[in-house]
Formats: structure tokens, C-alpha cells, sequence
């Protein structure tokens, strides 16, 4: 099972060039630490008003196959 796809890799990108363009700090989550669905999952709960439908759509999805990675472990 693939993690990740080509058009979700180009949109990241695209996202952290967007606010590195801005001045703005970004911080990653990896699927491997446990903490990354819950984090994700938090981000929605604190978005759910005011972001887009597909925005959080795709959230949930990048929450949901985090949960699912193998050999997850504590951050480090």
C-alpha cells in the first residue's frame, strides 16, 4: 500500500513553499510517530468551522493511514 501519492507529495510541497515564501515556521509529522493521528485529528477538531470540506477530508485521510503505518513509535 502506497502512504503517499505523487498529487499529495506535489500539494505538501506546495504548501510549505507557500508559507516559507511568507516568513512562516512549518513543522512536519511523519506517519511513523504515534503522536502524528492525534495531532491531525486535533487540527480538524480546531479548523472544523472555517476550513474547507476537502481540506479536512484529506486531513482525516492522512490521519487515518498515520494510524495505520507500521512500526510506529515515540518521536525521536
Amino acid at each position: 500500500m502506497s502512504y503517499m501519492t505523487q498529487n499529495k507529495s506535489d500539494d505538501d510541497e506546495k504548501c510549505f513553499n507557500k508559507a516559507r515564501m511568507r516568513g512562516q515556521r512549518t513543522f512536519t509529522l511523519v506517519a511513523q510517530d504515534r503522536s502524528s493521528p492525534r495531532t491531525i485529528a486535533f487540527w480538524i477538531l480546531e479548523n472544523i468551522e472555517t476550513c474547507p470540506a476537502q481540506k479536512l477530508l484529506d486531513a482525516l485521510e492522512d490521519a487515518i493511514l498515520m494510524r495505520d503505518f507500521p512500526n510506529r513509535k515515540a518521536a525521536d
